[in-house]
């Protein structure tokens, strides 16, 4: 029994020693796959060390770019400032010589024994004028100058865009260099065919101005209101609902997409109250063969009693021509955009277009209910958009152009002034700046030329008196 008992011991001894070798080998295999498994952590920290310091690298690289891009806009502005100094100086001169030129001209309409001395006189503002040549050619090679920093710049935003994501900054900071180039190139290209354009403003005589009225059918007594702007603005169809009628009708002005007259079309208010009115349709920039320089007086602007200047996207040359001349002339000028209501709608439904992508079906409630509130306002936020916007490039325009950026700016629809004009109700929703478009064109007439009552219209209630035209008393100073 004991010696059983002694067997069974020793075999239960066996397999716990058994059990401790087997214990001991897989002990063994996981420290040996713990060290495997450090060796490779340490292997990837060092080749993140070394990404890390590679892309350290490519940031300083990029820093140096940048501040040498820096450097070189700064060299550029400097030459564009010389450039813009020297363009100035120019303007002087040829105003120097224009003064000549007209004094010269005052001189022989009046004395007409003076007439060898006026000669004398223009001939030395023709010397002053090719002194003005050489500072224009010094413009143009400052305009050559900016374009080749421009090229500069494309170059520089063509490398930055290959270092990824580390320059992003940087590239945006290249494209808005870029744009400021482009926008000094603009301006002096500009500038340059300013100059090259540029002659002595001619004043028009006595003769020439009396001669204007006869070819215009300019009546003594009446009111006459020129429209201008560039092809496709819209000037008929603002004649038309100026003049309380619609197109297609007998005595209505020709519409078109493109410009459909390319001569001066005269238009009389077809209203017995309105009768002192005329309106002058003026052909667009490009549908004549006269230069900027010379379109105001060619045209015979100088006659009238208030300019509107009318655009549908963007201002011209054209446009600022005759702002410019309005002010020399000290004519009342009116900015003017037109289709208002159609640009309003296609912001309106790229608004409703967006929020309609935005949409899904398992969204909670909470962000539906927003939803559906944005989409009840998208119609007023889709005006205010527009009136920001346009307010904001008009202004811009107008201050590159040196002229006062805080003429006002008109947005209208055709529909609702034709509406007002007829005396008709219209929704305060519809309003955006007709009502005061017409009263501050009767308040510039009041100061220059006539005494007119007092606007009291009100389109937002039925039966209101809405025609500010049919005012009696349109008695002369």
């Amino acid at each position: 029994m004991d010696k059983k008992h002694q067997e069974e011991l020793q075999n239960l001894q066996k397999a716990a020693e058994k059990r401790a070798e087997a214990d001991e080998s897989a002990r063994s295999r996981q420290e040996k796959e713990h060290q495997k498994n450090l060796i490779a952590l340490q292997s990837q920290l060092d080749q993140e060390a070394d990404s890390r310091r590679v892309a350290e690298e490519q940031h300083r690289e990029a820093e140096q770019k940048r501040i040498k891009a820096e450097q070189e806009a700064a060299e550029h502005a400097k030459q564009a400032e010389k450039a813009q100094r020297a363009r100035d100086d120019a303007v002087h001169a040829a105003e120097k010589a224009r003064k000549a030129m007209g004094d010269a001209e005052h001189r022989a309409q009046n004395e007409g024994l003076a007439r060898d001395e006026a000669e004398v006189e223009r001939k030395n503002a023709v010397l002053s004028a090719e002194e003005f040549r050489d500072r224009e050619r010094s413009a143009r090679d400052a305009a050559l100058k900016a374009e080749e920093a421009r090229a500069k710049f494309e170059k520089l935003e063509e490398k930055a865009r290959l270092t990824g994501e580390e320059t992003e900054g940087q590239l945006r900071t290249f494209k808005a260099e870029r744009e400021k180039t482009e926008k000094e190139l603009a301006k002096a290209r500009r500038r340059e065919v300013q100059l090259a354009e540029l002659q002595p403003v001619h004043e028009p005589t006595r003769a020439e101005h009396e001669q204007t009225k006869r070819d215009r059918q300019y009546v003594e007594g009446r009111l006459h209101f020129a429209i201008a702007g560039v092809a496709g603005s819209g000037k008929s169809s603002l004649i038309n609902a100026f003049r309380g009628v619609s197109k297609g009708t007998a005595s209505a002005a020709a519409t078109g997409v493109v410009e459909t007259t390319r001569t001066i079309g005269r238009y009389e208010d077809p209203h017995p109250d309105r009768s002192k009115f005329v309106w002058f349709d003026i052909p667009g920039a490009g549908t004549t063969n006269i230069s900027n320089s010379d379109y105001f007086v060619k045209q015979g602007l100088y006659i009238f009693d208030a300019i509107i200047v009318l655009f549908d996207s963007r201002f011209v040359d054209t446009d600022i021509t005759i702002l410019e001349n309005c002010k020399r002339f000290n004519i009342p000028s009116f900015i003017v955009r037109s289709k208002s209501d159609e640009h309003i709608k296609a912001i309106a439904d790229e608004m409703r277009e967006a929020l309609d992508e935005d949409e899904s079906e398992d969204e909670e409630d909470v962000r539906s209910k927003e939803r559906e509130a944005r989409r009840t306002r998208i119609d007023a936020d889709a005006k205010d958009e527009y009136i920001s916007v346009t307010r904001r490039n008009v202004r811009e325009n107008l201050r590159k152009a040196g002229l006062d950026e805080e003429q006002r700016i008109y947005l209208i629809s055709r529909r609702t002034l034709l509406r007002i004009v007829r005396g008709k109700q219209v929704a305060p929703t519809k309003l955006i700046d007709e009502l005061e478009l017409i009263k501050d064109v009767m308040a510039a007439i009041k100061e220059r030329r006539i005494d007119p009552p007092v606007f009291k219209a009100d389109p937002a209630k039925s039966g209101a008196y809405l025609n500010p035209f049919s005012w009696g008393g349109w008695g002369r100073r």
